[in-house]
């Protein structure tokens, strides 16, 4: 066996990578290459300065107003409307149904003229009850006094007869003493004679008692009856009042406001029907206020208002809601004809007489710590203000006229805002 021997291995190829090598960094990029790096420095400091730094709050939509110098008018402005000084509120007495209505809303009424009448079938009802029972008790009462001056006139014939008998045996034994002294009668038949002028002595003292006795209790018996008949004739009146009271009738002249009764309409008692104003007694103001301006409250402030000056009256001290009630009236009443119950009249109360000072409009930034503008953005400055009324607020110091103060809300805490 012959061996064969294997074919030479092919040559490897040529490959240039035994001959690379690095070149020189030629004169120009030996000279730029420190600039650059330099340059991407500084902008890598100033991309990390820009994210570490806080942005600044922009204030959008800022309500700015300048400071100036003008009269502060310590005052404020009220709605008030128009109220008589004298009516009346006019209630349900009584509950019913409305059975006739004579007058209208706005009609002119005299005093006691009926307004409406109502239909109470319970009061009817109890009205006949009560009578009835009086009636019945001043029967009964009748009849007791017939019967005690029956008993009265027996009582007195009763006594008579026996007043006659003691009369009689008192004669019987006088004459039986006479005849005893003298020896003509015994002295049994003398005993016998006084022993009945005891007992008729004492059947009337008896009965005279007895009489006495009874006529006593008839007279409580009645006096009992009679005060009966009394409650119930008082009861009886109250009906009939509360029965008067079914017709309601004017309690002054004036004229109807608000009258509301309506034919067929059930009423109850306290439900309010409408009121009398009397407009010759003269006509105030009734105005509402925030429950902040009590304490500066006085009786005698002016107020000023188109139809002509005022002055306060009276504050009243009820709180609702947080609003107080104030009265006020004018130095000089307007013609009757102008006013209207119910009429509106914008008025202005006056707290304390005008004043010059410097002025802001009022608005949620105005503040003791508020924004002032400086050029393009706006830094906070503690200022001092004063008193505030009509939409004013008066500045004591930390201001100057002409400079621009943020009046609406900030929208941010910041010591600065930039504007947009």
């Amino acid at each position: 066996m012959s061996v064969v021997p294997s074919p030479p291995a092919p040559p490897a190829p040529h490959s240039g990578a035994a001959m690379d090598r690095a070149l020189p960094p030629t004169g120009r990029l030996r000279r730029f290459a420190p600039w650059g790096l330099g340059g991407l420095g500084l902008l890598s400091l100033a991309l990390w300065g820009g994210q570490a730094l806080p942005s600044q709050p922009v204030a959008r939509n800022a309500q700015l107003a300048p400071v100036r110098q003008g009269e502060f008018r310590d005052e404020l402005a009220l709605r008030a409307r128009v109220e008589p000084l004298r009516s009346v509120q006019l209630d349900a007495q009584e509950s019913g149904r409305v059975e006739a209505v004579f007058v209208r809303d706005g009609d002119w009424v005299e005093a006691g003229s009926p307004l409406y009448r109502l239909h109470s079938p319970e009061q009817e009802q109890l009205l006949m009850q009560r009578r009835a029972e009086v009636a019945q008790q001043l029967a009964n009462m009748a009849a007791q006094r017939s019967a005690q001056a029956a008993s009265l006139a027996q009582s007195r014939r009763e006594l008579l007869q026996l007043q006659a008998a003691q009369q009689q045996a008192e004669a019987e034994y006088r004459r039986q003493a006479t005849l005893a002294a003298q020896g003509f009668v015994s002295s049994a038949a003398l005993d016998q004679a006084q022993r009945q002028l005891q007992l008729a002595e004492q059947l009337l003292a008896q009965t005279r008692e007895d009489q006495a006795q009874e006529a006593l209790t008839r007279q409580q018996s009645l006096d009992e009856m009679a005060r009966a008949v009394s409650g119930l004739q008082g009861g009886l009146q109250l009906l009939q009042r509360a029965h008067e009271r079914l017709q309601l009738r004017a309690p002054l002249s004036g004229r109807l406001s608000g009258f509301t009764p309506q034919l067929g309409a059930t009423l109850q008692p306290g439900e309010r029907l409408g009121r009398i104003d009397d407009p010759d007694a003269g006509m105030q103001l009734v105005a509402e206020l925030d429950e902040y301006y009590l304490p500066r409250l006085q009786p005698g402030q002016q107020a000023l208002s188109s139809l002509g000056p005022l002055r306060l009256t009276q504050t009243l001290p009820q709180v609702q809601g947080g609003k107080a009630r104030v009265l006020l009236r004018w130095l000089q009443p307007p013609a009757a004809a102008s006013l209207r119950p119910g009429q509106a009249v914008e008025l202005r109360l006056q707290f304390s007489p005008p004043s010059a000072a410097l002025l802001l409009p009022d608005g949620p930034g105005v503040q003791s710590r508020l924004y002032v503008r400086q050029g393009g953005q706006l830094l906070r400055r503690t200022v001092q203000l004063g008193r505030r009324a009509a939409g004013q607020v008066e500045v004591l110091a930390g201001l100057q006229a002409g400079e621009q103060v943020l009046i609406s809300q900030p929208p941010h805490e910041a010591e600065r805002l930039a504007l947009p």
